[in-house]
């Protein structure tokens, strides 16, 4: 097992007027339960404000919950190296005034390393790049070769574990088709272990082995993936399947 979530729970004051008053909360994330094994990918599916992405950062160390836990396995050493993290947006994730090889070289230097330049270039060609965009900036790559970048520098460390937050969204079919096809290839050849997110039930389908489904902060459903698709028991999931055909 890489990770037991327990009884995780994040909620966000919700405030109103002119002197802020709170009015309630925002239960983002609410009493949320599941394990990761290794070499799996968790698909964790549901509509926008469900609280996916909050789930994601919890893991990650981004937001810390209100309460419950999340127990990592002994091997995770050091979290910043063991996890890698991709985010549906590369333009707001890439900084927009540093060259692609000095993004590629960051997360090296963070953790007072000194790569050679043949490792920059084994993760060019681990997702399909070319060394010709090193001195460019963010903006002048394409969608799909910005996310590749962002991919390429969470790989930087040899993570055990990739979080992607819906890393195809903001991309055209064929791109995302091969992104997606990279994904698998790559965690056929390392072995990591993913949570992968995403509204797009196709998707979490192709890629993942088991699968969630959150509703408002909750699970409502979860198990094998071909399992909870085949054999629905949530009238969520029933109509998240009804709004996929």
């Amino acid at each position: 097992m890489i990770l037991e979530a327990r009884e995780l729970k994040k909620y966000f004051p919700i405030e109103s007027g002119f002197f802020k008053a709170q009015r309630g909360f925002v239960k983002a994330v609410d009493g949320v339960s599941f394990s990761l094994n290794e070499k799996e990918t968790l698909g964790i599916v549901g509509e926008s404000g469900c609280g996916k992405t909050t789930l994601a950062k919890l893991i990650l160390k981004l937001l810390e919950p209100d309460s419950g836990e999340i127990i990592f396995s002994p091997g995770f050493f050091h979290l910043k190296k063991d996890i890698g993290a991709v985010f549906q947006d590369p333009l707001l994730s890439l900084d927009p005034r540093m060259r692609i090889r000095d993004i590629l070289l960051e997360p090296f230097h963070a953790h007072g390393l000194r790569p050679e330049n043949k490792s920059i270039i084994r993760l060019l060609e681990l997702t399909g790049l070319h060394d010709e965009i090193l001195m460019r900036l963010p903006r002048q790559l394409s969608g799909g070769q910005r996310q590749r970048v962002s991919l390429a520098r969470s790989l930087a460390l040899g993570p055990k574990l990739l979080i992607l937050d819906e890393p195809l969204s903001s991309l055209d079919l064929i791109i995302q088709k091969q992104l997606l096809d990279l994904l698998l290839k790559l965690k056929e050849e390392f072995g990591m272990a993913y949570i992968f997110i995403s509204h797009n039930i196709a998707v979490v389908k192709k890629i993942s082995t088991s699968m969630l489904v959150m509703f408002q902060g909750k699970i409502v459903e979860q198990g094998a993936t071909l399992k909870v698709l085949r054999e629905p028991r949530s009238d969520y999931t029933k109509k998240l399947l009804e709004a996929a055909r």
